[in-house]
């Protein structure tokens, strides 16, 4: 079954780059519905007026938006009262562009205080790594949907149209007050043989599933670490450097994204969102201790010398060749607009 959403993950700003420079943003969606193929785009960020700002610029531009708010580290108190301005800000987005999802939030348990032990998402991402913690993850999940059924009460507040959530893969989602079901699920070493297995989990809520993230870096052996990917970078050096041992390689990362393509449309997965379009904050240089890009995710390059220039990486081609042919075999009506918001 082809995907209704064609999708990838557009980044607005982060705490090392930011940009008023709307001209660029639209250039770069442009790029992702005439070069790509996407008709879909989930949008996240810190600051709601560029958040939405963005998603505007998208939805006139023909996309559908899924859009994201993130505010990482914070109290849970401060991350509800950002979804309720995003909320309102989407919902008046919705009123004039019908195809805009509400999507609240990227891996709660990690990214929020209060459900798992530590005060930063590197410090909670410990406990999951070990053992001795994994007897607690009944516990961590039963704080997580305390929260998420907040999330979901002030959404539905001031949103009035679909809404999803970006869960982690360890997280055990109640997703009763939500539409779709929303997933953040990279493949790697360890879950390698039983990924088919997991995805079809995802089916018994009877809901639409859309894999919200899914990719690698691009380096040999990248396609293993998955989700761990920027673990090759030394980040207490000064600048951050790859570690030794690490070669370039853009194929690994195209052929990673290929194969997962392949299996959601062969499981009915309603739609997937490639992370991500560029990361302006990881360098690609010839250098290869210096080639930050290696270790992130973006389909897209950018150098020191380019600025907000990026070009195209292996897995921009594939991913354009996989998305083109999806589009080229729905019927036109499917083809010149966009699928119904989270069908």
């Amino acid at each position: 079954m082809n995907l209704a959403h064609r999708g990838i993950n557009y980044r607005i700003e982060s705490d090392y780059w930011y940009t008023d420079d709307t001209d660029t943003v639209r250039q770069d969606l442009i790029a992702i519905r005439d070069r790509l193929y996407c008709n879909a785009v989930n949008m996240y960020g810190r600051d709601v007026r560029q958040l939405t700002a963005a998603a505007r610029v998208a939805l006139e531009l023909g996309l559908e938006v899924w859009l994201q708010p993130r505010l990482p580290d914070a109290p849970p108190a401060d991350v509800l009262a950002h979804l309720r301005e995003t909320a309102h800000a989407a919902e008046q987005l919705r009123q004039e562009h019908p195809a805009v999802v509400l999507n609240v939030g990227c891996e709660y348990s990690l990214y929020t205080g209060g459900i798992i032990p530590g005060g930063t998402a590197a410090e909670k991402g410990f406990p999951l790594e070990s053992p001795r913690w994994w007897a607690l993850l009944p516990l961590f999940n039963r704080r997580l949907n305390v929260f998420l059924g907040q999330a979901a009460a002030v959404a539905r507040a001031g949103f009035h149209g679909r809404i999803t959530y970006a869960s982690g893969f360890w997280e055990k989602v109640d997703w009763t007050a939500f539409d779709i079901v929303g997933v953040n699920y990279y493949r790697h070493r360890h879950n390698h043989a039983g990924y088919r297995a997991g995805l079809r989990r995802q089916h018994r809520h009877g809901k639409p599933v859309v894999i919200l993230e899914f990719g690698c870096g691009s380096y040999v052996g990248a396609d293993d670490d998955g989700p761990a990917t920027h673990g090759i970078v030394d980040w207490h050096t000064d600048p951050p450097r790859v570690r030794p041992g690490f070669t370039r390689d853009e194929h690994t990362q195209a052929r990673y994204l290929s194969e997962l393509l392949g299996i959601y449309r062969d499981e009915d997965v309603t739609g997937a969102f490639v992370f991500e379009f560029a990361d302006r904050t990881r360098l690609h240089s010839r250098r290869a201790a210096r080639d930050l890009d290696m270790a992130g995710y973006a389909i897209t390059k950018v150098t020191e010398r380019s600025g907000q220039q990026w070009a195209p990486k292996a897995a921009f081609h594939e991913i354009a060749r996989i998305y083109g042919a999806q589009r080229d075999s729905e019927p036109s009506r499917q083809r010149d607009g966009r699928a119904p918001a989270g069908k």
